[in-house]
């Protein structure tokens, strides 16, 4: 899937059956990985709601689902690249880090031993940081009371970023980052 805006994840050998409760709310498909599957919805706030009134009402349909991430853009990267391009991708929500608590997080899938995604996040944390005090801003990394956290999943060659407050993350339990 070339454009996608959710990354979800089933439970062990539930993948069919959140494919077919997710395509009710957008385009989705397996991503090669087991049990990990992108989709693209055309609102991804009315997607979370629609999530969240079937977790109210009928909390058994998604007993399958493991977890949904919305994100906002996706990039291409090679192996070298990754941390450069990843750079670029985290660029665009620098300003909306300001005065607040946040940290990176990299989910990786594919390329074991050849990207880090703990030694990437400290990296990207890093520029962040600098970036804003180059403009005399400030932030604060923190892990635990975070406010906000910018979400990086790859996915083979590919990858998906997104921008999520702790609002997002308390008000939509399937929403989650591992």
């Amino acid at each position: 899937m070339e454009k996608w805006n959710i990354l979800a994840t089933a439970r062990k050998r539930q993948e069919r059956y959140v494919l077919r409760l997710l395509n009710n709310y957008g385009e989705f498909r397996g991503s090669g990985y087991r049990d990990v599957i992108l989709g693209y919805v055309a609102n991804v706030p009315a997607f979370l709601e629609a999530l969240e009134s079937i977790l109210r009402e009928a909390p058994g349909k998604l007993r399958s689902l493991g977890q949904i991430v919305p994100l906002e853009r996706n990039f291409s990267f090679d192996v070298a690249d990754f941390r450069d391009k990843a750079k670029e991708a985290v660029f665009p929500y620098i300003d909306q880090l300001e005065n607040s608590r946040f940290f990176v997080r990299v989910v990786r899938r594919g390329h074991k031993g050849e990207i880090s995604g703990m030694e990437t996040e400290k990296e990207l944390d890093k520029f962040i940081l600098e970036s804003l005090e180059n403009k005399g801003k400030r932030a604060t990394v923190s892990i635990e009371e975070f406010e906000k956290m910018i979400i990086i999943e790859t996915v083979g060659n590919r990858a998906g970023v997104g921008l999520m407050t702790g609002e997002t993350k308390e008000r939509y339990p399937f929403v989650k980052v591992k």
